[in-house]
């Protein structure tokens, strides 16, 4: 009589133990992505943008640029998530690439106290904000009232999210079809009903003497479209990864390549650049061009519904570094339990939550994510630089998916970090410091869970079933 699959086993039945099931398939992955980078800063940053660059062409080329970018880092994303398709897939690249360091621990503590906290929080205050287009008009709606309503936010995509992950990839499917759906609509409306006031000409500035500066333009445009990795977090609890994480990850990217594109070419052309420059909600006012206060509130809805979906994506994809890190014996030990009905991290999940709900309360996630983006940043760097690491310490590793372009593809990725790192010291040097701040108070807390760990007592990657 054969053994039986592990994959066709039950949680209970293989372990006493409860674990992760494998409970999202390749359009809940691909929706993580997309949902992930897509929040509601593509509705706002254009203008933020094109004040930089200058002039319209320029300003479009930025956000081509930033695409291409995002895109040389996400091909070695996909290489190393096909490889080692783990929970909490980039703290386990780091540990792979950079053993024996304080490295991936650090990592791990800076994303669940800091940067990840304040990320959720940031999103779920801008749902909040948007959402008050329709509920000032029926109760009070000062800062502490958008402060509670962005706490009910995150405690709502927490709930579904500790209830289990087929429910998450669920709705992380249902709301980024819905926001693809209203972004749709707002490049319609500019691109053929609007009136075209403006233009994607000229290419450059017409004064020799520019206000702006290409590098915060591209600091923008590489913020927008971070978060192409987050499927790589949950890998444990996807289908078939080797195939469905590279293409999660491609497709996704590729897809947000071409919405940004078609949203600030439909801006650029619907309003004229001067007013662009000024604007404050640039998608509000291309949209009010045409459709007026039903325009706005159009635009309102878009927003609120692409926050949700981010919220969801960051709550499907932060929380299982820090099971990964408990599962390791380098955090809390309650992270690493897996409730036994819902099949989740539940405790990390639940962790989460409220540190984000903390953060939105007290306001200050916009001051956490100035600082830690330095701190960000150079983690990611070193996670596509674990291609390289693992291509020479690990050259019999099986890569179902190769890099394409390498190693011309993680060099670009990384040159361009490291000047965009050192335009953030440049600029913002004391913030940046206070970051590096953050990050270095893990260190006792590494050395403290390090010298209590045993030897030998790693745990190997959590089991899942195929649920």
């Amino acid at each position: 009589m054969s053994p039986p699959n592990p994959d066709s086993l039950t949680p209970e039945s293989r372990s006493p133990r409860p674990t992760l099931i494998r409970g999202l398939g390749k359009v809940e992955a691909t929706a993580i992505v997309i949902g992930g980078i897509i929040g509601a800063s593509i509705m706002l940053a254009p203008s933020l943008v094109a004040r930089q660059a200058g002039a319209p062409g320029l300003s479009l080329a930025m956000w081509l640029l930033g695409g291409v970018i995002a895109l040389t880092g996400a091909l070695c994303i996909a290489e190393l998530s096909a490889a080692m398709p783990e929970t909490g897939g980039t703290y386990v690249f780091l540990k792979r690439a950079y053993p024996g360091t304080p490295i991936p621990f650090l990592f791990g503590w800076t994303m669940f106290f800091a940067y990840t906290s304040s990320a959720i929080a940031a999103v779920a205050t801008a749902s909040a904000l948007y959402g008050g287009f329709f509920l000032e008009k029926v109760l009070p709606y000062g800062v502490w009232g958008r402060r509670t309503v962005a706490v009910i936010v995150i405690a709502m995509i927490t709930t579904v999210n500790y209830i289990g992950v087929r429910q998450a990839g669920r709705t992380q499917t249902i709301f980024t079809a819905i926001k693809l759906a209203l972004i749709a609509f707002v490049v319609i409306v500019c691109l053929g009903l609007a009136q075209h006031n403006g233009g994607l000409s000229p290419l450059f500035p017409a004064t020799d003497d520019p206000k702006g500066s290409l590098a915060q333009a591209m600091v923008l445009t590489l913020f927008g479209y971070s978060g192409w990795h987050f499927s790589t977090n949950v890998a444990g609890e996807i289908r078939d990864p080797q195939r469905n994480l590279p293409f999660s990850i491609l497709v996704g990217i590729t897809v947000v390549i071409v919405v940004y594109v078609l949203v600030n070419v439909s801006f650029l052309l619907v309003l004229p650049f001067d007013r662009l420059l000024e604007s404050q909600l640039p998608a509000t006012d291309a949209v009010s061009t045409s459709l007026g206060t039903v325009g706005a509130g159009l635009v309102s809805i878009a927003i609120v519904a692409s926050t949700l979906g981010t919220i969801n994506a960051q709550l499907l994809n932060y929380p299982r570094i820090a099971f990964a890190l408990a599962r390791d014996g380098m955090f809390f030990k309650k992270f690493a339990h897996v409730h036994e009905g819902h099949a989740t991290p539940a405790i990390a999940i639940l962790a989460q939550g409220a540190v984000a709900s903390a953060f939105a309360l007290s306001g200050t996630f916009t001051q956490i994510l100035t600082y830690t983006a330095f701190v960000n940043h150079s983690f990611m760097s070193l996670i596509v630089a674990s291609v390289f690491a693992l291509r020479v310490r690990e050259p019999q590793m099986p890569r179902p998916y190769r890099a394409w372009g390498y190693p011309v593809t993680p060099l670009i990725f990384l040159a361009v970090s490291a000047w965009y790192l050192y335009g953030l010291l440049r600029d913002r040097l004391t913030g940046s410091l206070i970051g590096v701040s953050i990050m270095l108070l893990g260190v006792p807390f590494y050395v403290y869970w390090h010298s209590k760990r045993r030897p030998g007592s790693l745990q190997p990657p959590a089991s899942c079933s195929q649920g």
